[in-house]
């Protein structure tokens, strides 16, 4: 390691000051994530250099750690019973805000990418595998930010109440498209042969054998855990089988932030009190693995792969929203959503962030992906910050439109 200082004193560092960040954030009225990714540009090799690029490059295992526990707990989200009380109006505008964000980008990055960010490749093994990436980076929501402006404001109501609903489940499409785009990417950027089987049964195949692989990862966690009351040992247990899951996953080929979060989707629908397994992890541990994850992801900024790739960040932006703008209008006459619905929800799904840092670092572990994943990376550093920045202004204008602020009811 550069310097002569070990990896744990990289690690301490990172907590501290990513504490730090997120404190300073908080102060500013901003969301504590967006703390701990500047403080992370802040350390990264390209700007003060704090923390050397054998560090950054040698730093997977975090990522996987964290990517593990957080796609766990975004499958903790998806209980049968809770989705079916939120009903269709809910269901039908997360299936299409979620897929038109991801079409949309498809469409738009396949046309002009090359022209954005001209000369880098072949079109075919350079720039499509790049698209497809990138477009799987768009269905997410960070519910987080949404969240926090609700319970700040205390509001109540119905485009709040659906809000919430959306942008809590569209993590789970994102992670089905990333798993999906990450298939395709590999037949083209590897120039394989075209077929039905490559662009369609190996996917396929592929997500579900990933979904086995958590199912038997989460009934692992139930039999494991059923007669354990401990935090302490809940917690060693459900981590043991997250990573036991992850790795095997990892090891076959498959996609494993899909088995993890299918495991969660399996514990949380088991007939059991699955508290415990989901609110000791995020009461004692989440704040500790966001930090280490969003500092992390800050770090990998390169200043001249974000200023070359600076116009992709503000179409990204523009081009998402119009995706989920189009979604929700699309799902909210379908459903025969309220009128408010149509017209504001999607200002509130405009906030991203949390998953979509992990699906970037994710693309940098693949070596068919190297000649591009620095440039995804930085676009989606640069989109996260913005929309961290902008999401709680975005979200208070739906709710106040909505007219579901208690300040401004009359």
């Amino acid at each position: 390691m550069e310097h002569g200082l070990s990896v744990l004193f990289y690690i301490a560092l990172m907590l501290l000051l990513g504490y730090l960040g997120g404190y300073i954030a908080n102060k500013l009225k901003l969301p504590r994530v967006s703390g701990y990714i500047i403080m992370g540009m802040l350390l990264s090799p390209s700007i003060l250099r704090i923390l050397p690029q054998s560090f950054v490059n040698s730093s997977h295992i975090i990522t996987d750690l964290a990517l593990s526990i957080v796609t766990y707990m975004i499958g903790g989200s998806l209980a049968y019973d809770k989705i079916k009380r939120l009903g269709k109006v809910i269901t039908l505008i997360t299936v299409f805000e979620a897929e038109m964000a991801f079409l949309f980008m498809i469409g738009f990055f396949a046309l002009l990418l090359p022209t954005l960010m001209p000369n880098l490749g072949p079109y075919t093994s350079f720039y499509l595998p790049f698209v497809f990436l990138l477009a799987a980076m768009a269905s997410p929501t960070d519910p987080v930010a949404s969240l926090a402006v609700i319970h700040e404001y205390n509001a109540r109501g119905t485009l709040t109440t659906t809000l919430l609903g959306v942008a809590a489940a569209d993590d789970a499409f994102g992670i089905i498209n990333f798993s999906i785009a990450t298939s395709l990417a590999l037949v083209f950027s590897q120039g394989g042969h075209l077929s039905i089987v490559s662009l369609v049964i190996e996917p396929l195949k592929d997500i579900i054998l990933s979904i086995l692989v958590g199912i038997l990862g989460g009934f692992l966690i139930f039999i494991l855990t059923k007669k354990v009351n401990r935090d302490s040992g809940i917690i060693v247990l459900v981590f043991g089988s997250l990573f036991l899951t992850y790795s095997i996953a990892e090891y076959f080929k498959l996609d494993p932030l899909l088995s993890t979060m299918s495991a969660g989707a399996t514990v949380v629908n088991m007939k059991i009190d699955t508290n415990k397994l989901f609110v000791t992890i995020e009461k004692y541990y989440e704040e500790l693995i966001f930090i280490l994850f969003f500092v992390l992801g800050g770090a990998f900024l390169q200043i001249k792969a974000f200023v070359m790739a600076l116009l992709v960040v503000i179409f990204f932006i523009i081009i998402r929203f119009a995706g989920k703008f189009s979604g929700v209008f699309i799902g909210s006459k379908l459903s025969k959503a309220p009128k408010v619905i149509s017209k504001y929800l999607a200002f509130g799904l405009f906030p991203q962030g949390g998953i979509v840092v992990g699906l970037a670092l994710t693309v940098a572990k693949f070596p068919q992906f190297h000649k591009f994943s620095v440039y995804l990376i930085n676009i989606i550093l640069g989109t996260t910050a913005l929309h961290e920045l902008l999401g709680p202004i975005s979200s208070r204008f739906a709710i106040s439109k909505a007219g579901e602020l208690p300040s401004e009811k009359k």
